[in-house]
């Protein structure tokens, strides 16, 4: 049996993207391409968790998210029940895949042939389809990123960020005055991992770092969206994709048009032509 080979290799993230999230693994797949099927772009992050218990004891203090040594923030936290570690870690993982996989398609811009199928003779010019990969790493040396994970006590307050959760985190909750939105903390501080930053305003300053109630969303469309205080997908979220294709293909981000619903390979002009 030989190796399958990638035409486009993979994509191995690295640069000063990383202090905002943004690091991971990207494969460009064509061979699945046909005339009804497109290439699949999947971004893989891998995580390690690193399970945080008391210091001593069953029950103790951490520092959550708003800690500073002028104004210090430590929180009640107990020790993690039998298996109640792993079903918090694979819980996560499972639901934050299945929210950010699938959602995106990028238009292949027309003066991109590469992906036009078959090689020999095109009739269809074929999309990219965005996936994602979301692991447990066994190991913090194969991981993406370290994320600490604490169980916090029981009617205990605990605000956590991209590298720091509690149990409660895949939990729903309502974070947008007067509204049912719900808002999950896992969804959004995924987002962040993927590089996308806080909705800031009108999705045009993608904030990241900033904590102040406008990153969040002012109007009632930023804050429902799932990197202000809600669950909403919209295009620009793809940017991850976008960024991935430029960097396979040497197209520019902007010119991969995002599609949230399914594109399917266009059949070219010249199709049948000699």
């Amino acid at each position: 049996m030989t190796d399958l080979v990638f035409k486009y290799g993979s994509l191995i993230r690295s640069g000063p993207q990383l202090v905002n999230g943004g690091k991971w693994d990207a494969t460009l797949e064509d061979e699945v391409r046909n005339g009804r099927t497109n290439a699949d772009l999947t971004i893989f992050i891998r995580v390690f968790f690193s399970k945080i218990d008391p210091a001593s004891g069953k029950k103790g203090l951490y520092p959550d998210t708003d800690d500073t040594p002028a104004n210090p923030s430590k929180r009640r936290i107990q020790a993690w029940g039998r298996g109640e570690f792993d079903r918090f870690a694979n819980n996560l993982v499972a639901g934050a895949q299945r929210f950010w996989n699938g959602v995106f398609w990028l238009k292949t811009p027309n003066t991109y042939a590469d992906l036009d199928w078959p090689d020999e003779s095109p009739t269809h010019h074929c999309h990219l389809y965005c996936k994602f990969a979301l692991s447990r790493a066994l190991d913090v040396k194969d991981s993406h990123y370290t994320i600490a994970a604490v169980r916090v006590a029981d009617n205990e307050t605990f605000r956590s960020n991209s590298r720091l959760y509690s149990q409660r985190d895949i939990e729903s909750e309502n974070m947008i005055p007067h509204s049912t939105a719900k808002f999950w903390t896992h969804f959004h501080e995924v987002g962040h991992l993927l590089g996308l930053g806080h909705v800031g305003h009108g999705a045009s300053r993608n904030v990241h770092g900033d904590n102040s109630a406008q990153a969040y969303g002012v109007t009632m469309q930023e804050m429902t969206d799932v990197m202000g205080r809600g669950s909403l997908r919209h295009s620009w979220h793809a940017l991850p994709w976008q960024q991935a294709a430029e960097e396979f293909t040497g197209v520019a981000a902007k010119d991969w048009t995002v599609h949230m619903k399914h594109i399917w390979p266009t059949v070219l002009a010249t199709a049948g032509r000699r």
